[in-house]
């Protein structure tokens, strides 16, 4: 026995269901966009972000908005021989402005999702750094989505560069 077809052709030669429900194309398209929102909002409404920190410019930006002297700044240049690290890392002298003497600032960058496992690799770098200035006071701020260390920093440089850092933390994309 055959069963009946769910179309049956109208009087006009349009198809429609046998059920009485015209499935326009409208209808059709609005049903796929709430189906889809769903998909979509399953997968990604839940999951934690991960976004990228702000690059170069932005920290560079963030520095020299709260009065920061910065000078020398080098893209790529790492305190260590790491070749790791040299994508993600930025090199500059800064300063107070009231301050002669610019100091040592290397900033190193990783996104969210990397940034706990960026600690060890960090560490090793700041420790060559160390031992080649033995008579300086290292100072290291890790404020995510950076790791930033150098020598001497004066209590204001210290305090500006973290709020630098802080402020550039978000100027990110999602």
């Amino acid at each position: 026995m055959r069963l009946p077809s769910p179309l049956i052709l109208s009087y006009e030669g349009r198809w429609r269901y046998a059920c009485g429900v015209i499935p326009t194309p409208s209808a059709r398209f609005f049903a796929l966009a709430v189906a889809s929102s769903f998909v979509v909002g399953g997968c990604y409404g839940l999951a934690e972000k991960s976004f990228d920190p702000g690059d170069h410019r932005d920290v560079l930006q963030s520095i020299l908005a709260r009065g920061i002297v910065a000078t020398e700044p080098i893209a790529g240049q790492t305190a260590c021989d790491d070749h790791d690290l040299v994508g993600n890392s930025l090199y500059l002298t800064a300063r107070m402005p009231e301050e002669t003497e610019p100091r040592d600032v290397y900033v190193h960058m990783y996104r969210e999702k990397y940034w706990d496992r960026s600690a060890a690799e960090v560490d090793k770098c700041e420790a060559v750094y160390a031992a080649a200035n033995p008579d300086s006071e290292i100072t290291r701020l890790d404020i995510p989505t950076y790791r930033i260390f150098g020598a001497d920093w004066s209590d204001e440089l210290t305090e500006e560069l973290t709020k630098a850092l802080d402020e550039a933390s978000h100027a990110g994309r999602d």
